[in-house]
């Protein structure tokens, strides 16, 4: 009992640290694993060698993949690419379903573009369908934001899901199949409660901003160029996923199964995209630009492999689980991971931390084989959706683009960021009955 004590009250440290007093996932996950190791006998030379090992191990390749991800999103929304993919499954629905084609285009886009970029760059596309339709601004805003946020929760190689598996020691390509599933639901469940509530969302296009998009010079691709944006987004997943259906001991399927390498031949098919001109320039200018996006990230992921890293050298999970019915066990699996990504996401406002603490959290009892790797990283990335609301700064940027009141934004953003992440949650209870 005075392990489980120990373990909650660090985790509960945590918690609150992070949402109560606000202090940064890195400094709070260090000072949690510091106290955990003290805390159970460990010297201040152990722990640290213990904190060190971890951050090591984690970001040993994760981290070259959180960057590949984020330079494959830089290009495409520089370049036009993003802006292709979204006309491209327009033209596929057509204007009498744009809230479904907008979920869509969100769910591709959102996967290599981070959220905020991928929305400011479809708003020009969005903006315009919305007058030549009809359609209330911000039904079409929702369906988009809704989606981004699924695709940045769910779906490699967005940061998150990245650092999810590498925390848990996933392979990437066996999380796929779950997330997918979990992602399409949840998106499912938004489209519905859009669906529900288009009369009370009814709003014009009339915002300053809004006027301001449609007139923005947006790059023109044309040729084989149009193909490579699904090529460069799309070839990674499935080189990843496919590759575990063949046997590690062929050096082919080996390479590119491997996330860094699936990702930079995913770059490779971007980079025609760039153009002849100032090539190398602009290639640079990509690379620290994603850098800079993506090392916080990095950071924060690692100092989680950390934390976990001390609650597994101090063999906490062994003893006290070494004789529990593991079986018993497993649905605590999906729900508590749930309801903790949904609490630092309702509570920070990032989707990226929580994603990374409760992972950091859940990570040496899957490691330990007490809870079902895949099945536990679907539940933290369906309740990372959690409710989105003034804490969070993509909230104030669809409400200052659409100069929507807070209250309205509350009663139609985060209500349907909850009922998206329940949606997910669900299914993912489901996927736990199916395969048990």
């Amino acid at each position: 009992m005075t392990a489980l004590f120990i373990l909650i009250s660090c985790i509960i440290l945590l918690i609150v640290g992070v949402t109560v007093f606000k202090v940064h996932p890195i400094p709070a996950l260090l000072i949690a694993g510091l106290i955990l190791g003290l805390a159970t006998g460990n010297s201040v030379e152990i722990v640290t060698e213990s904190l060190l090992s971890g951050f090591g191990n984690t970001l040993k390749w994760i981290g070259l993949v959180i960057l590949f991800g984020t330079l494959l999103g830089e290009i495409l929304a520089e370049t036009g690419g993003a802006d292709v993919i979204a006309e491209s499954i327009i033209k596929i629905f057509g204007i009498h379903r744009l809230p479904l084609g907008m979920a869509v285009i969100g769910f591709l886009v959102g996967i290599p573009v981070f959220m905020d970029v991928a929305y400011l760059t479809l708003l020009p596309t969005m903006v315009a369908l919305s007058k030549r339709s009809g359609q209330s601004i911000l039904v079409l805003g929702l369906s988009l934001a809704m989606s981004l946020t699924v695709a940045h929760a769910l779906i490699p190689p967005t940061p998150g899901p990245l650092a999810v598996a590498a925390l848990l020691e996933i392979n990437i390509g066996d999380m796929i199949p779950f997330n997918v599933m979990v992602a399409l639901v949840a998106v499912i469940g938004g489209l519905i409660w859009i669906k529900l509530n288009a009369k009370r969302l009814n709003m014009p296009s009339s915002n300053s901003l809004e006027q301001d998009a449609e007139i923005i010079d947006k790059k023109e691709l044309g040729g084989y160029k149009r193909i490579l944006p699904f090529a460069s987004l799309l070839v990674p997943l499935v080189l990843m996923s496919v590759g575990n259906m063949f046997p590690a001991n062929n050096p082919f399927i080996d390479f590119i199964k491997n996330p860094v390498w699936a990702l930079m031949i995913g770059v490779c098919f971007a980079l025609p995209l760039i153009g002849k001109v100032n090539f190398s320039s602009r290639l640079n200018s990509y690379f620290q630009s994603a850098g800079a996006k993506c090392a916080i990230v990095i950071l924060i992921t690692g100092t989680g492999g950390a934390f976990g890293q001390v609650i597994k050298d101090t063999e906490i999970v062994n003893s006290l689980f070494s004789e529990v019915d593991t079986g018993s066990l497993s649905v605590l699996g999906i729900i508590i991971p749930f309801l903790l990504s949904f609490l630092f996401t309702t509570v920070t406002g990032s989707i990226t931390v929580s994603l990374i603490t409760t992972a950091s959290i859940a990570a040496p009892l899957v490691t330990g084989g007490v809870l079902n790797p895949e099945l536990t990283a679907a539940a933290i990335g369906a309740g990372s959706l959690g409710i989105i609301h003034v804490n969070s700064s993509f909230f104030w940027l669809f409400k200052e683009v659409h100069d929507i009141s807070v209250t309205r934004l509350l009663r139609s953003f985060s209500a349907l960021s909850g009922v998206v992440a329940i949606s997910g949650g669900i299914m993912v209870l489901v996927l736990f009955w199916v395969f048990n």
